[in-house]
Formats: structure tokens, sequence, C-alpha cells
């Protein structure tokens, strides 16, 4: 090789180097910051376990929490699981039944039997577990694709919106993609060409799942960060990042890219009129995944809902606020029951 072939080289590694330590000194001191959370046990609540079988025979597993009162439904965001809900299974047992399940290929609930990871194949699973609660009052409760799924929930069974659902909450997700909500200034053809570069990079990668899996449990340091950057909003307890990417890691890299796709073409913005519910849509100021501007278009497009965006908060406020989304979850059941 030449001398400044070397040179090059030798530039190369240097700066790479660089970068891990850099990388590396970021993470300490974030990690290093006061952590309010530190002694929470995250991940580790358990209630009474139940499972239900969906459309296809795909598990679906589930835990209640609480013996009295109206039911909340709690569904889950993406590469999640149902520990994401500690506080509010924690804090509202004490006077309502609280219900946390695991999507399809999350948490405890099995890969799907028919490799079906669509929003309808998630709503199916919603309505195995809905049918399973029981009598009483009851609110469906979706996060990020949990409130994806709840939508088209309400798509595919509105007949039983009123008679056996109550109330809808959703929090920091979008009836329509979240890239559509990004681009739409942009127009539709911008949109639409975004749309299938994501597709082609998708099928690229779904047979690299196993290569993917790999760097995903070894890139502890940038994906620590960029858990910390999408996720939350200021100053979140290390504790709660740690949590979050901990989650994110559990869900292996096919069913990611399964349902991307489904997430991408998503849009059921035409269903929201038909919500006749009264209806809670929460959002964090700081969300960056799906901004607080397509909770005020959900807001606009429902008959009967309410805004609320919690200051500092991003994506997981149930986490960072879960004081506050724990109360507005009691106050709202109230309210419908």
């Amino acid at each position: 090789m030449a001398k400044r072939g070397w040179i090059a080289l030798g530039v190369g590694v240097a700066a790479a180097v660089a970068g891990v330590a850099t990388e590396r000194a970021l993470v300490r001191r974030d990690r290093a910051r006061p952590d309010p959370s530190k002694d929470e046990p995250y991940g580790s609540l358990r209630g009474e376990p139940f499972e239900v079988t969906s459309f296809d025979g795909t598990r679906i597993y589930g835990e209640r929490f609480g013996s009295v009162g109206p039911t909340l439904v709690l569904s889950h965001g993406f590469s999640l699981n149902r520990t994401l809900w500690h506080h509010q299974c924690l804090d509202l047992a004490t006077d309502r039944r609280v219900v946390a399940y695991d999507h399809r290929g999350h948490g405890l609930s099995a890969r799907a039997e028919s490799d079906d990871y669509s929003l309808d194949a998630l709503a199916r699973d919603m309505d195995a577990v809905v049918r399973a609660c029981g009598d009483g009052p009851l609110v469906l409760v979706g996060h990020s694709m949990g409130g994806m799924a709840l939508l088209t929930w309400c798509e595919l069974f509105t007949e039983r919106l009123g008679s056996i659902v109550d109330g809808i909450v959703l929090i920091d997700t979008t009836a329509a993609d979240v890239l559509h909500g990004r681009l739409a200034p942009a127009g539709r053809g911008v949109t639409a060409a975004a749309q299938g570069v994501q597709e082609i990079v998708m099928r690229a990668m779904a047979g690299r799942a196993r290569e993917l899996d790999r760097i995903r449990l070894h890139g502890s340091g940038p994906s620590y960060l960029a858990t910390r950057v999408m996720g939350f909003g200021r100053n979140p307890p290390p504790s709660q990042v740690d949590f979050v990417e901990r989650m994110l890691a559990s869900v292996p890299s096919d069913v990611w890219l399964r349902l991307m796709p489904a997430m991408m073409a998503l849009d059921v913005t035409h269903v929201l009129a038909d919500i006749k519910v009264p209806a809670l849509v929460i959002a964090g100021e700081r969300d960056r995944l799906t901004p607080p501007g397509a909770a005020e278009r959900l807001a606009r497009g429902l008959p009967d809902a309410e805004l609320v965006v919690i200051g500092d908060a991003g994506h997981t406020p149930m986490l960072e606020a879960h004081a506050r989304v724990t109360e507005l979850l009691r106050d709202f059941s109230e309210q419908v029951a």
C-alpha cells in the first residue's frame, strides 16, 4: 500500500476510535445524571396471567391487576411490551381493573401463527382480549402502534363502540403513518416516493434479520443514545431509558420488519368520525416520533375528544410523567363509566 494509503487508513481508524470513545463518554455522562427512578423495579411487576387465542391461532399473553371499578385495557407501542405500563398497573389497581397485554411477536405473546403482522391482525388480537374482559365499563388505551391497532379495531368493530367499549384513550399515536404527517406539506408525490424507498429498504433488510439482531444486541451505546433522543423529552431518568432500550432490543428484527410496512401504510382517518364514544388524546410535548400535531389532528377528527399535551414529555409519558398519565386515565374512566 502506498504511503498515502497508510496515512488515510490511519486517519480513518483514529477517527473511528475517537467516535467510539466520544459515544461511550456521552453514555457514561448521561447515565451518571440524578435518577429518581433508580430503585423502581421496571420489568418485574407481575399480575394475574391469562392467555387468549386470536383469530389465526396466535397465543396472546396478558396480565390483570385489580378487581374493582371500570376496566382499562392497555395496548403498548412498537417493539415494547406490557411492562411499559408499570406505573399504571401498580397505581390504578387500587380502584380499577387493569388489563395489560403483549402484541403478537412481543413480550410473552407468541409469534404470529399465520405470519400476519398487519394492523388488522393486531386489532383482532385486541378484540380477543376485549372479549375476555367480561362485563362492566371498559376503556381501550393505545400507545403509539397500540393506538394504531386501537383505531383499526374501531374500524373493524364500530358496532361495539358504546355497547362494549365506553371510551378510548390514544397516547402519542396517529391515524395516518408518521411519514405522511411529516411530509404532508411537501405533497403527495414526495410522500409516495419516500414510502417507496422505505419499502425497498425493508425488503432488502428482511433477508438479513439475524445480522440485524446481532447489531442491535451489541450496539448498546448507540441504541441507548437513540432511545434517549427519540423516546423521551428533556432529562428522563436514565433507568427509564435503559428500561425502554431493553424492551426495544427484545423483539426480533424479523418482527420489526413485518410490522413497519403496516405502520407506514396506515391511514384510518376516515373512521374517526364514526367513533361516537368519548375519547382522550394524550401527547408528549417533545415527542419526536408522533409529534403533537398528529394528536391535534386526531382530536379535531374525533366527535367527542379532549386533547392533553404534557409538557417536557416525549414519546413515553406513561413513564416520564407517570403520575399525570395515571391521573388522566383514572379521571377519564370515571367519567365514562
